[in-house]
């Protein structure tokens, strides 16, 4: 009995790493599969490291200079430069990182092609419906930032001007046709849980069925100069996308943020930095047009973050096909539609489980003959369960016509006629 218990024990812990390594895969390979009840403190364990006034920067084989934030950079995360350049890192030294260079991104240029001449196809187009889903969600993860110029500190918990950057593009948005929901609820202190309790907001804003979901930041590095924008004569701070690598719908978030780097850079060119493709899920595996900006940074003034959010507006609702621009361009539609990615998640998953269903039969049986004897055991009750009806009830219509008083007193008619010939 103990043996035996000990077994099943061993068993059920290799089955729930086996599930694990599943969930695993599923997310780094597999993005349109979204597992439905992750815990959140897996989901969020890592984006709590941004704090203002440390700067990560992060240069190439030759040392020139890629990008520099404040948010923490690990091995493995990746970079998309306004032209399309990809690099990823793979060494992290204190704050200095160095990157390789992985070539231009084809998909990228191709939608910088599209955006330019119309020349390569959308996206699978959504269904027309009544508001054809012609409204934005704006939310805040980290609540207090706010731009020291301005509000003259880099923290106000409870009312950030972070907020007053978020109406400036709510407001643009309306502008050009769009419907907005931007919830300004609190979601402090900034800590290892914000992203937590921000996942209440971005769920609750799901129920409104957007075409986007986005949380509005900034960065926290010193260097003012390095957001800083000239565009059409205004003075204004430009942007970094950020998209969370540990998010089963990566793939489609990405592929989402590229579409609106090539369609904002067109038509106000430089607003967008970057992508960066980081370590982290930032509640992105809710939806796939899903995105977390960064605008400028706390030593830039709150109105040229203002003026930045506000072309990004401006340009936005195109990549949708949304607001004034409606179908001018066509829906961009579901970036997760007609992704394969899903498919093979689902694939992997069942194959893991089938692998570590079968080493949990072996554990639990003590050997391999066991194990046999058990399948076919369980098997063989299987397929007799599933014939028993059927054989049940061809015996009874068998019996039903033995004993059908009808039938017999025909039978028995026919008997006494053959003896009187």
């Amino acid at each position: 009995m103990k043996k035996r218990s000990i077994q099943l024990l061993i068993g059920t812990g290799l089955l729930v790493f086996v599930v694990s390594i599943a969930l695993y895969l599923s997310e780094e390979s597999s993005p349109a599969f979204s597992p439905a009840n992750i815990p959140e403190f897996v989901l969020n364990s890592v984006e709590a490291s941004h704090v203002d006034g440390r700067v990560f920067t992060i240069k190439d084989s030759e040392n020139n200079l890629i990008s520099k934030m404040s948010r923490l950079v690990s091995i493995g995360d990746e970079i998309i430069t306004a032209e399309g350049k990809v690099y990823r890192i793979t060494k992290v030294k204190g704050q200095s990182a160095a990157a390789d260079y992985h070539g231009m991104d084809k998909s990228f240029l191709a939608y910088q092609d599209y955006f330019s001449t119309g020349t390569v196809p959308v996206a699978k187009q959504q269904p027309s419906t009544k508001d054809n889903r012609n409204k934005i969600a704006i939310y805040h993860t980290h609540s207090e930032e706010s731009y020291v110029p301005t509000d003259g500190t880099q923290s106000q918990p409870g009312n950030g001007g972070i907020f007053k950057v978020g109406n400036a593009f709510a407001e643009q948005l309306k502008k050009e046709g769009v419907k907005v929901v931007h919830d300004d609820s609190k979601h402090e202190p900034r800590d290892s849980n914000s992203y937590n309790r921000s996942r209440r907001t971005a769920t609750k804003l799901l129920k409104e069925n957007p075409a986007t979901l986005i949380d509005v930041h900034r960065d926290g590095i010193p260097d003012a100069n390095y957001y800083r924008k000239n565009i059409n004569g205004e003075k204004l701070t430009s942007l970094r996308l950020v998209v969370g690598r540990q998010n089963p719908k990566m793939q489609a978030n990405k592929d989402y943020a590229k579409k609106v780097m090539a369609a904002v850079n067109k038509k106000y060119p430089g607003l967008v930095k970057e992508i960066f493709i980081a370590k982290g899920n930032y509640n992105q595996d809710l939806t796939p047009t899903s995105m977390l900006i960064e605008v400028g940074t706390h030593t830039n003034s709150r109105e040229a973050a203002e003026k930045g959010v506000s072309l990004f507006g401006s340009a936005l609702p195109d990549v949708l096909g949304i607001g004034k621009a409606g179908a001018a361009k066509g829906t961009y539609g579901d970036p997760g539609a007609g992704t394969p990615g899903g498919w093979a998640a689902i694939g992997i998953l069942i194959a893991v489980l089938v692998i570590g269903g079968g080493a949990f039969l072996l554990i639990s049986s003590g050997n391999l003959k066991n194990a046999k004897d058990r399948l076919n055991s369980y098997f063989s009750k299987e397929f007799a369960s599933l014939l028993l009806p059927r054989r049940h009830k061809r015996r009874k219509k068998e019996q039903e016509g033995i004993y059908d008083p009808d039938a017999n007193e025909a039978a028995k008619q026919r008997l006494d006629d053959i003896r009187k010939d």
